[in-house]
């Protein structure tokens, strides 16, 4: 069929599933990290990180929707570049993720653990045990079945949404100006600017589902310049709210809180919204406030975590089967597999979630990095190599590509200025 050149209900419902996947955890600790670099990073970083998200997925879209044939980003790579690009391309996707699974399981932890602590009082809980059934019954939903993730993840995105929101609305009498009357330092400024735009790239990644975005308009239009026009429309409606939204919350909760909150939130290695839910004096927004925090990192916790499953069952098959035949391929136990991955992330994410690493340093050290790799420059570059690709060519691709190089490097030179 022929796609409308016009956003259809279908394509409304890409772009929420999109904004559904960008809402987690990076929206919630980008505002310490924003609040701890002052306002005129926040303000730059607002002006150029539209252009940087829209072209930037729009580019790992267009390299599947623009396919002959529909398949994913790995299937894309093995076409044109061969299997073995295609297996590093598999790696850079896995490790895209897996380093936001550590965060999302130490988060949520940490969420659970305050709340039970400070709001319910109930003492210092064990961590391990504590993670452990956390992990366990988080696990217990996802083994549950794909139709269960689907619909307990649904049930919470829109809601979470709304009351992100009204949490913007509710802090704008709290706001305080009193940052804009700080003077402007260029060293700082430049330095904050390294620290925080990482945490903003990750905030605004919607990267994992560009792939399944693109092969799912490729399998439904007559060819892929029509695929490839709706997808990019999609991108460029979520990508534009998804930036009114992030930013209006980041610049209400930090215009409403004190430097001194931000730092605190940092050391105790806690998210903006459990720094709020111990500052309020209403007993409704001290048990509201968790739960909607505990929502953002679980619903994403899903996603990414059968995300990172099915991109470790991916490379593990391909080794084993690497010169293995057709009747051998077939016989493969992927059952068997899954079962082994499954328990071997369970541990791996409760062992490094039980030492409570520094999140938002995983965020900009680990995982920005390596969504930069995947999703900024991994298109630029293959829209070089590949032939088919050319016509896709933008002047804007050396901004990203270059931002994608800042995002590499920002966080890790900007600890040693």
């Amino acid at each position: 069929m022929t796609l409308n050149a016009s956003l259809t209900r279908y394509d409304m419902e890409w772009v929420l599933t999109l904004f559904g996947t960008a809402i987690g955890a990076g929206i919630l600790f980008l505002p310490i990290q924003a609040g701890l670099g002052g306002i005129w990073p926040m303000i730059i970083l607002t002006v150029i990180i539209f252009p940087l998200t829209y072209y930037s997925h729009r580019g790992i879209t267009r390299l599947v929707a623009s396919n002959e044939t529909a398949t994913d980003i790995t299937g894309v790579v093995e076409q044109d570049l061969g299997r073995n690009a295609g297996f590093i391309v598999s790696i850079l996707y896995f490790l895209s993720i897996i380093t936001i699974c550590v965060g999302y399981a130490t988060g949520v932890t940490n969420i659970v653990s305050s709340f039970l602590e400070n709001q319910l009082g109930m003492g210092s809980i064990s961590r391990p045990i504590l993670t452990g059934i956390l992990l366990t019954g988080l696990t217990g939903v996802i083994l549950a079945g794909e139709k269960v993730v689907v619909k307990v993840t649904s049930i919470m995105v829109y809601p979470l949404i709304a009351i992100l929101f009204a949490l913007s609305l509710y802090m704008i009498p709290y706001w305080n100006f009193s940052m804009f009357t700080a003077p402007f330092d260029g060293g700082l400024v430049a330095k904050n600017l390294l620290l925080t735009f990482p945490v903003l790239v990750f905030a605004m990644n919607f990267s994992p589902i560009c792939s399944a975005l693109g092969r799912n308009y490729r399998e439904q239009a007559d060819n892929a310049e029509a695929a490839v026009a709706k997808t990019d429309r999609v991108v460029f409606w979520n990508s534009l709210i998804l930036l009114v939204f992030v930013m209006f919350f980041v610049f209400s909760i930090v215009l409403s809180q004190t430097p001194e909150s931000m730092v605190a939130a940092k050391a105790n290695n806690i998210d903006v919204l459990t720094m709020i839910s111990l500052q309020a004096h209403e007993p409704w927004l001290k048990f509201l406030i968790p739960l909607v925090a505990f929502i953002a990192i679980v619903s994403s916790y899903f996603g990414h975590f059968i995300g990172t499953r099915e991109g470790l069952d991916g490379m593990i098959y391909r080794v084993a089967t690497w010169s293995a035949d057709s009747d051998a391929k077939a016989r493969f136990n992927h059952k068997k597999l899954r079962r082994y991955t499954t328990i071997g992330m369970i541990i791996g994410l409760w062992l490094l979630a039980v030492v409570n690493p520094p999140i938002l340093k995983i965020i900009g050290a680990m995982s920005a990095p390596i969504i930069a790799l995947y999703c900024y420059i991994m298109p630029v570059l293959l829209m070089k190599r590949v032939p088919r690709l050319a016509i896709y060519r933008t002047r804007w691709a050396a901004l990203v590509f270059l931002f994608g190089l800042v995002t590499i490097v920002g966080y890790g030179v900007a600890e040693f200025l």
